[in-house]
Parts: structure tokens; C-alpha cells; sequence
């Protein structure tokens, strides 16, 4: 990418403007342009690009793991799976009890990241090509009065890249830790990744679904080479835990998120996916998951009410069975025994379940509030 042109995206990111900037697509020129786009970047990746200027256009679908890897519909190997732990344990989001739910209305969501687990295959992936990408959408099905356009809720945030690990190794050597052990330590399977304290993304813990419905996303993938969206936005961000937030656009209208997912897969390098999904229909009351005459599991959605969910893909996701064995502790799967563990002892014991080795999974803290969002005033209520 020429300089000018990597300039001119810095200060549009450093000055915050991106809401307003991809709000008027014209004003993007050549970098919408797949053909100028791919000019001027030399990793550009057609598939990738597809993928994510047609995101919003196209409804993910959430897979059930059963007795084998998937049960029902043929699936995509790294299409996710929705787990909820509650007091029944862990239970796919599609078969929820519906009752459950608010009964219609509007309600405000908030999902916050919890911890990153990554499976040992995977963290090879991470390590062997140059980063990784975690990225979280929430949308809005119709605006809160029919005079507003639907809103979108993204965050991206990106691995430290491994050469970025291994110069912190030698600097921890340097001061008398072993090069070995400070890249292992810099690099964990099992990490917090809550990026609550992100001004930007803070606003993401107040998202408004009138009429209870949304669509939400989870896309996690490793990339050959940094892509020159990472380039760009790492001279923005200090690099910092696992996944460490880059960029946040709370609120945006979906029109200029489509700009800006065209952007995005303009500027990818080859991603190797993890996770991959367009946006998954999510039902947070009785009266929109009735509307569409059929049940969650048949349309590939997932039921919302508050508490944690697990996300993994459905090539990786453990049997009913065991996870029967198992329970959630500070948002980490483990054993039953092991859940009065904490710190350094309980990542341990979440990277150790035989059965997890080889499955990366994002928790997310979810909870959904009741409100009323026009007509009287905002009200909310548990």
C-alpha cells in the first residue's frame, strides 16, 4: 500500500472518524474498488474479500453438536457452535427453554469477551504464520423507529504477532528469564481477553434489539503475513494481552459498516479460518421467535437470556456427553474438580481437559435486560 494512502488511514482511525468516514462510501474512492484494491495490496485474498463485503448480506447459521461432530443439516467444519451454561449445564442456544425468555418488547443486550481458550492445533497455527484476528458483531435487526437504519456493533481485536512474542522473549532473557520460557509464557493457551474498559467498547454493553431480535457473529482467524489492516492499526495500539482490542465501532449505521467490511477484505492476507460466520439470527424474546412459525434449531438460530455462552467451531466441539463431565469456572471450561482452582492453577487445568486439547473456544458474559425503547421513555428492567 503507498504510504499516502496507509497516512491517510492512520488518521482516519487515530482521529476516531471511522462512523462517519464509511458513512459516505464516496468519499472511499479506489480503496472499495476490489480491482484497485487488489493493485495495491499484494496479499490480496478474493475469497476473503467476498466474504466480508457480502458479511451483513447473508444469515449465518448456528450448529448443534450431538453425539457425533454435528448433528442435522451438513455444516461447514468452521461454523460455531452457541453453548449456554446455566443451571442445567451446557446446553446448545438453539434449544433453550423458550418460556424463558422475555415474554415480547424490546430489550438491551450487552456482550462482553471473557477468555480466549486456543487448542493446541490451533496455537501451532498461531505460532508457525504471523497473527491471529478475533472479531465480534452484534446487529440490530430494524431500527429503533423506522426513520433510523439499523446499527451494527463491532470489535476487532488481534493477537500479538509471533515475532513481536519472540523479541519479547529475548528481551525477558536479557533479563535473566530464559528465552524459552518467556515465549511460552507470552503466548498462553487460556487468557481474559474482557476488553470492558475500552472507552469505545464499553457502548457495546447497552445494545438495544427492538423487538428482542439481533444477529450476532464471531470470526476468528489466523492470517500468513500481517494484513495491511493490521500494519496500519498496530502503530495505533499498544500490543498487550493475547488478543489485545484495535478497533471498535459501536453504533455504526449498517450502511457504513458495509463500506467498512468491504474495506476489510480488501485489506486481508489470507486468513486461515478458526471460526467463520456470517451473522447468526438471535431471538431474545417469546413473541420473535413465535413470529417466525418455526423453532430456533430449524432456522439455524440461537436463544438469548443472560449468562455465559461458549462459542467453537462444530469440527471441534466436544460430544454432548462430555461435556456432561464438565462445568464453567470464571468463564473457563473444566472439570468438575477443578473448579474451586483459581489463577495461574485454573488456566492450567482449562488448557489441560483432555478433551478441549485440541478445541478453541471464546466465552462472552451476556446479559439481556428488558426495556422500552420509544413511546414513554427508555425503562429497563432484569
Amino acid at each position: 500500500m503507498p504510504a499516502q494512502r496507509r497516512d491517510f488511514l492512520k488518521q482516519i482511525f487515530a482521529a476516531g472518524a471511522l462512523p462517519g468516514f464509511f458513512a459516505h462510501p464516496g468519499t472511499l474512492g479506489a480503496l472499495l474498488d476490489p480491482q484497485a484494491a487488489q493493485q495495491a495490496n499484494p496479499d490480496f485474498d478474493a475469497q476473503a474479500y467476498d466474504f466480508w463485503s457480502g458479511f451483513t448480506a447473508k444469515t449465518g447459521k448456528s450448529a448443534i453438536a450431538g453425539a457425533g461432530p454435528t448433528r442435522g443439516a451438513k455444516t461447514d467444519h468452521n461454523q460455531p457452535v452457541f453453548l449456554h451454561h446455566g443451571t442445567d449445564g451446557f446446553r446448545n442456544a438453539a434449544l433453550l427453554d423458550q418460556s424463558k425468555l422475555a415474554d415480547q418488547g424490546d430489550v438491551l443486550v450487552s456482550v462482553n469477551t471473557s477468555v480466549v481458550k486456543v487448542g493446541d492445533d490451533d496455537q501451532k497455527t498461531f505460532e508457525r504464520l504471523q497473527n491471529a484476528q478475533l472479531r465480534v458483531d452484534v446487529a440490530q435487526k430494524t431500527g429503533i423507529i423506522p426513520l433510523i437504519e439499523a446499527m451494527g456493533y463491532t470489535v476487532v481485536g488481534a493477537m500479538s504477532s509471533v515475532k513481536a512474542s519472540e523479541k519479547a522473549a529475548k528481551g525477558s532473557a536479557a533479563k535473566g528469564t530464559s528465552a524459552s520460557a518467556a515465549k511460552k509464557s507470552s503466548t498462553p493457551a487460556v487468557q481474559n481477553i474482557s476488553i470492558s474498559s475500552d472507552a469505545a467498547w464499553q457502548k457495546m454493553q447497552s445494545i438495544p434489539l427492538p423487538g428482542g431480535e439481533g444477529r450476532w457473529a464471531l470470526n476468528l482467524e489466523a492470517q500468513k503475513k500481517d494484513s495491511l489492516f493490521c500494519k496500519v492499526l498496530q502503530n495505533l495500539v499498544k500490543e498487550g494481552n493475547l488478543f489485545a482490542p484495535m478497533l471498535s465501532l459501536p453504533g455504526i449505521a449498517m450502511s457504513a459498516l458495509n463500506s467498512f467490511n468491504t474495506l476489510y477484505g480488501a485489506l486481508h492476507a489470507e486468513p486461515v479460518q478458526i471460526i467463520k460466520s456470517n451473522p447468526v439470527r438471535v431471538f431474545a424474546t417469546q413473541q420473535a421467535i413465535e413470529s417466525t412459525g418455526a423453532t430456533a434449531s430449524e432456522i439455524g438460530a440461537i436463544l438469548l437470556q443472560s449468562g455465559t455462552y461458549v462459542l467453537m467451531s462444530v469440527g471441534q466441539a466436544p460430544t454432548d456427553d462430555q461435556l456432561k463431565k464438565l462445568t464453567l469456572a470464571q468463564d473457563r471450561i473444566v472439570r468438575a474438580e477443578d473448579a474451586k482452582l483459581t489463577g495461574d492453577d485454573l488456566d492450567a487445568a482449562a488448557a489441560d481437559v483432555d478433551v478441549l486439547k485440541n478445541v478453541t473456544y471464546v466465552t462472552f458474559d451476556v446479559q439481556v435486560k428488558r426495556t422500552t425503547l420509544f413511546g414513554g421513555g427508555s425503562k429497563t428492567s432484569g
